[in-house]
């Protein structure tokens, strides 16, 4: 979404709007992160962002409407992240370069990313919005293995490595629910577990 810029002494800056809207979703990551995502409400969100709800509602909604702006935001946010992984990638073995980057070790930063994102998934059942966000995310997600991994293995058939890119998405998906529990040995044997399914790829 490209933000609205206004014009000021020359210099672009994000319009009201827009700058309002980080700042209500920034007030929900922060409150996420300090007391979950299911105590939190309307008026902790508006607290947070030192505004009242009134001012909420206007730029943005009601508390599942922000909520959804807050899907929204790290959809964006997981694509442009995917463009800089596969922009990072060397021109050789990008499979397994790509396999892992997807395990790598976590910051606090990325324990942090992991608690708002499941926060985010555990509204979908509830939320359609978001539910159409976290399926546009997984087909991305498997889509670019597939791209990857088909241009490295061409002579392997499509069912092998499509089954292979969900094999991979499962095992990043549990890995991502053992970081903010430390279970850092376990989210070792996942990875492990995803070389080996990348190594099906060259076996005959």
């Amino acid at each position: 979404m490209l933000a609205l810029m206004t014009r000021e002494n020359g210099m672009a800056r994000p319009s009201m709007a827009t700058q309002r809207r980080e700042e209500i979703l920034d007030a929900l990551e922060a409150c996420i992160l300090d007391k979950g995502i299911q105590a939190t409400s309307l008026e902790n969100i508006a607290e947070t962002a030192n505004m009242k709800r009134t001012i909420l509602r206007h730029y943005i909604g009601n508390r599942d409407d922000i909520i959804c702006a807050l899907s929204e935001r790290w959809t964006l946010r997981y694509t442009q992240q995917w463009q800089e992984v596969l922009n990072w990638l060397p021109k050789t073995n990008r499979a397994q370069a790509l396999v892992d980057s997807l395990f790598s070790t976590r910051t606090k930063e990325m324990v942090n990313n992991t608690v708002i994102g499941e926060a985010i998934f555990s509204e979908a059942k509830r939320l359609e919005t978001i539910k159409a966000h976290q399926q546009q995310i997984m087909h991305e997600f498997i889509q670019h293995l597939i791209t990857e991994f088909t241009a490295q293995y061409p002579e392997v058939s499509q069912e092998k490595i499509e089954l292979i890119a969900y094999g991979i998405y499962s095992n990043y998906l549990m890995s991502e629910s053992l970081l903010p529990l430390g279970m850092f040995e376990e989210m070792y044997k996942l990875k492990q577990s995803s070389v080996l399914l990348c190594e099906q790829l060259v076996l005959k």
